[in-house]
């Protein structure tokens, strides 16, 4: 029987016992009079009816209200069963720390990841589980929600397994107003950098060659101009075109034509280092800034390029000789100009190497 229900019954036997006890009471202050006398005496009938009339319904209240409090208690435990279904279901790491980064709550989903046993875990400090820079960005972002209020979104990458993830920070607010704990919510978005990367190598990768296209060229070297004029030291940009490209095409189809395109790209490639910069910017130009090399090293790189070029021409790959025409331009942190203009002084001094071939 549920409690409420008590609590109205026992309040009717309570009515109807405060009968007989009154009586008695009655009876030991009148003992001349008999039981039945005393019982309906008219005088006291009104008063124990109303009596009783009120003990049942200070009963009923009283039920009622222990009702509603059951069944919000009732409620409120099936909407945190609900609440622990959905974040111990989710495959989200979901867990709380106090305003000292200790934990209050880990699911079960990131007790898997870092390994843990029960609630061993309860009342330690973040640091015991994370490296100090970890702990740096972690205790950061804490922070920023404990001094704002706000929720706080931050990807991380995890030193423990090399994943991503998107963690939210959100305030928990006690009765009082004030910022109890934070919530974070980690999101697992490895796959989902992996096809960022993987969409923004294709939007700067020149599809050919594999070297930078035009728009991963100007993405990355306004950078290296601004840290030119950081570092006020000279960059060099070479400006390279292929030569009779159109003969090639003609002569032996566009598929030959691209041969000749990826070869040279291969060239680029075996010529210069990794941390250059090397770009197919054109149908037929090309464009290499050496980083880190001042005009004596540019100069020899670009001798070691004529080099490859002849034993590659030497090895007898292809039918027909791949010649190259390229000029180089300095960019002078003292008198900057932009890339456009440089790249066009480049091509000045490209046009020049190609015109000396045509008066030979």
């Amino acid at each position: 029987m549920k409690s409420y229900a008590k609590i109205f019954y026992l309040s009717v036997a309570a009515a109807l016992l405060f009968w007989p006890v009154d009586v008695l009471i009655d009876m030991m202050i009148h003992y001349e009079e008999s039981f039945i006398e005393v019982l309906t005496d008219k005088k006291e009938v009104s008063f124990r009816i109303l009596t009783s009339i009120f003990i049942m319904l200070f009963g009923f209240t009283v039920s009622q209200l222990f009702r509603k409090l059951s069944e919000s208690e009732i409620l409120v435990r099936a909407s945190e069963e609900r609440y622990r279904s959905l974040v111990e279901s989710t495959e989200d790491s979901i867990y709380l720390v106090d305003r000292e980064s200790r934990y209050i709550f880990i699911n079960d989903e990131h007790r898997k990841r870092m390994e843990l046993d029960g609630d061993d875990y309860m009342n330690t400090k973040y640091d015991k589980y994370h490296t100090t820079q970890e702990t740096a960005i972690f205790k950061d972002a804490v922070d920023e929600v404990l001094s704002r209020g706000i929720s706080v979104k931050q990807e991380h990458k995890s030193l423990r397994d090399g994943r991503y993830f998107l963690r939210t920070f959100s305030p928990v607010r006690g009765e009082d107003n004030s910022i109890e704990a934070v919530t974070v919510v980690s999101k697992d978005i490895t796959d989902l950098k992996a096809m960022e990367d993987t969409l923004h190598n294709l939007a700067v990768t020149d599809e050919l060659t594999g070297i930078y296209n035009r728009r991963g060229f100007f993405t990355i070297i306004h950078q290296h101009l601004k840290m030119s004029i950081r570092n006020n030291k000279a960059l060099f940009l070479v400006y390279i075109d292929v030569d009779g490209l159109k003969n090639i095409n003609d002569s032996f189809g566009h598929n030959e034509g691209d041969n000749a395109l990826r070869d040279v790209a291969d060239i680029l490639k075996e010529t210069y280092r990794d941390s250059d910069i090397i770009a197919r910017i054109g149908g037929d130009e090309f464009v290499v800034v050496p980083v880190e090399s001042d005009e004596e090293r540019v100069e020899m790189i670009a001798k070691r390029l004529q080099d490859e070029l002849k034993r590659y021409r030497d090895s007898d790959v292809r039918k027909y000789d791949l010649s190259i025409s390229f000029g180089i331009a300095q960019f002078d942190p003292a008198s900057p100009v932009s890339i456009d203009e440089l790249l066009f002084e480049a091509d000045k001094m490209m046009y020049v190497c190609k015109k000396g071939k045509l008066t030979r």
